[in-house]
């Protein structure tokens, strides 16, 4: 059996679980299994997929689908590219710029804070803002964009509407506080927030995120 190396990608093997797991779930519970894969197993070797396809049996009521679940997840994990299924939150810096303006003034306003915080404090705060994804009052949709977003934080945020990013924005604020005291958090907020201006075209995005 051939095993896909755990350098691969985060993003190929995500297409490749949303490839074997689409003939066997709907959307609600595709990205319920997707977000508990983001969260649990992306970081792991490809062999821990038995481990994964228990929590999905655990949590989905799939037993009776467990070998064929598996197969599909091993077959899927050796396609080529242009086999597997598009991966939905994968999204071009300049299509956010043009049609996104929110999302990307949010992303260029959250990468300028986490560079002003220095490693070490950036990554403790992306930490408390994954723990913070679980909680019942986000929606799936921004739980799981933004955990994507947050393992990769390079690459473009997929799109979130105005109001999930205020409240991200909010939460992240209040981490901020809880870290470093409101006094020191406004600073560094602030001076984020002169960072993103300079590097947008429009500051009109930004300005509806505060």
């Amino acid at each position: 059996m051939n095993f896909v190396p755990i350098e691969q990608s985060v993003q190929r093997r995500r297409r490749a679980v949303i490839t074997g797991l689409t003939p066997y779930m709907n959307e609600p519970v595709l990205r319920e299994a997707i977000s508990h894969w983001q969260q649990h197993y992306s970081q792991r070797p490809s062999f821990s997929l038995q481990g994964f396809v228990s929590d999905l049996c655990r949590l989905f009521d799939l037993n009776e689908r467990r070998h064929h679940i598996h197969m599909s997840l091993v077959q899927a994990m050796t396609l080529s590219d242009s086999e597997l299924a598009a991966d939905p939150l994968a999204i071009s810096d300049k299509n956010l710029t043009d049609t996104h303006p929110y999302t990307y003034a949010f992303q260029l306003l959250l990468q300028a804070l986490w560079l002003r915080l220095g490693k070490p404090t950036a990554r403790q705060l992306k930490v408390d803002q994954g723990t913070q994804l679980r909680q019942a009052s986000v929606s799936t949709e921004t739980r799981l964009t933004m955990e994507y977003w947050l393992q990769a934080p390079d690459k473009p945020l997929s799109p979130l509407p105005l109001p999930s990013l205020r409240d991200q924005l909010n939460r992240t604020y209040v981490l901020l506080c809880q870290r470093l005291g409101p006094v020191e958090a406004d600073r560094q907020l602030k001076g984020a927030y002169q960072t993103t201006l300079l590097q947008l075209d429009n500051p009109e995005g930004l300005q509806a995120l505060m």
